[in-house]
């Protein structure tokens, strides 16, 4: 069954509920379906037809949800782009995935025009405030198109969503995610998080990052629960929320939990109907773990996922919550721990993490050659390194890529990280490889304070000289306000490295 079908049955099932609020609109799950046909009608209409690319630019918005059913229900691709992006990236996206059309605001209408002459296959622009000649207004389109329910035949092996990757390893490549892919994990994710119809889902999570848009919003509309979605993360209208709204669900990344543990006055806010906080897009540190169950009473759930496959691994919501693991698989998820050949290592014994599932996707968009590589006997190489323990639980390292090599020695940046995030007087940190002409590389940890705290180079190195083998202590350490990060939390090790002077 399609992911817009299944959306269909929860519009049956629930038809006047409340669905989605923004800002000061309330739409119920049928209003959405029947946005969705009109938008689905509308789209065909201009020739966007099933297979065509659809790409999203713009903020937190219900236009996006009604592009997003009105897509799966054309069988057109939605195409996620970073609002934030400028010329250059969404350039390469609109290129490489062929976009036929885009759907944008009048404030990110210049940076579309601006890469317009160099994109001969994208036909439409698509506002959703404002009128240009040379666009259509999309409010315009739903109300006079048909909401009858397009006959489009949607199969399970279907393109419906592309989604680019971070980019941190060259150009950002598009995940090609198929209905399968998408409609398993959503049911794994329901099954493993209880995620209920009586739930008040807290929504500041970008829509044009999988964990937004493919977790969250195609999750809450297969559950059908009540959705709160906010244009972006705020930190006291999130407790204010959760305060006022009787909140039973919110998922964040590791940022976003710094912040609301610096709100102030933290008392004064009445959390208890929450149920369940879900963080991801990052690792979240021992430390934070620990402080945030201290000081909200609950116990974070920590999973991992990526753009090639939505969500892998979640700590259970009954159960051990293990600080610094991401958990067992989900449900129909499988995980392997390799060496360097692809034979499987022993237990607790560090290696290349391998999937395999029906989340997994097939491949990246229009890389053949590439994509020979990324598999091994129909197991999909994360670039993770990591271990699992004797309970299934699985710890992410870091990426293959990160691994430092001293002296011929592998050191995990991970580890070291989490020795120094243990100091009371450290917020975060990151831990990089930086050249060494007698090494090969050396090891460099950059440090974020807590407020008002102190430490020196020596403080941080003989700390970690108490804690781990020699070899692993920093060679360098460098103290920053703050780390340089991407939208969804990801430190941006490379901007860090480029950045080192050396001594």
């Amino acid at each position: 069954m399609g992911i817009a079908a299944l959306f269909k049955q929860t519009a049956l099932r629930l038809p006047d509920k409340v669905a989605f609020e923004f800002e000061e609109q309330r739409v119920t799950f049928r209003e959405i379906d029947t946005a969705g046909n009109k938008v689905a009608n509308a789209f065909q209409s201009l020739g966007i037809v099933k297979g065509d690319r659809f790409a999203q630019f713009m903020p937190n918005s219900l236009d996006i949800i009604y592009s997003l059913v009105g897509n799966f229900k054309n069988g057109s691709i939605v195409v996620p782009m970073n609002a934030s992006f400028k010329e250059q990236e969404i350039n390469h996206i609109l290129s490489d995935s062929g976009a036929k059309a885009v759907i944008t605001d009048m404030e990110r209408l210049p940076i579309v025009k601006n890469v317009l002459p160099k994109l001969p296959e994208l036909k439409h622009i698509l506002l959703i405030d404002g009128k240009q000649d040379t666009c259509h207004n999309f409010a315009e389109l739903m109300k006079t198109a048909s909401d009858k329910e397009p006959s489009v035949i949607i199969k399970d092996d279907d393109y419906a969503m592309l989604c680019y990757t971070s980019g941190t390893t060259g150009k950002p490549k598009g995940a090609a995610l198929i209905q399968t892919n998408v409609t398993s994990n959503i049911k794994a994710l329901q099954q493993a998080w209880k995620w209920a119809e009586d739930d008040i889902f807290i929504l500041t999570l970008p829509l044009y990052h999988i964990h937004g848009l493919g977790v969250a919003v195609c999750g809450s509309l297969y559950v059908g629960n009540f959705t709160i979605l906010r244009k972006k993360f705020a930190a006291e209208d999130v407790l204010e929320t959760m305060h006022k709204r009787k909140a039973t669900l919110f998922m964040g990344v590791p940022t976003m939990y710094f912040k609301l543990l610096e709100v102030e006055g933290l008392e004064k806010y009445d959390i208890s109907s929450m149920r369940l906080f879900v963080s991801g897009s990052a690792p979240l540190s021992k430390d934070l773990f620990q402080k945030l169950k201290k000081i909200f009473g609950h116990e974070v759930l920590e999973r991992a996922g990526m753009s090639e496959s939505m969500m892998n691994f979640s700590n259970p919501y009954d159960g051990e919550r293990v600080p610094g693991s991401v958990g067992p698989c989900l449900p129909g998820v499988k995980v392997r721990i390799t060496d360097k050949n692809y034979s499987d290592v022993p237990i607790g014994t560090e290696g290349e993490i391998l999937i395999k599932g029906p989340n997994v996707f097939s491949g990246y968009w229009n890389k053949p050659s590439y994509n020979k590589h990324c598999f091994k006997d129909e197991w999909f190489i994360t670039g993770d390194v990591g271990k699992i323990d004797e309970k299934g639980y699985v710890y992410i390292i870091g990426r293959s890529k990160d691994v430092i090599i001293s002296g011929g020695i592998n050191i995990y940046p991970r580890e070291i990280e989490d020795v120094i995030e243990s100091m009371q007087e450290v917020k975060e940190c990151a831990v990089v490889g930086v050249p060494d002409k007698e090494f090969g590389e050396s090891v460099k940890a950059y440090v974020v304070f807590n407020q008002g705290e102190k430490l020196t180079e020596d403080d941080v190195i003989n700390y970690c000289k108490e804690k781990l083998a020699s070899f692993k202590k920093p060679k360098f350490v460098e103290f920053l306000e703050q780390l340089p990060k991407n939208t969804m939390g990801k430190i941006l090790k490379e901007e860090l490295k480029k950045g080192h002077k050396g001594k």
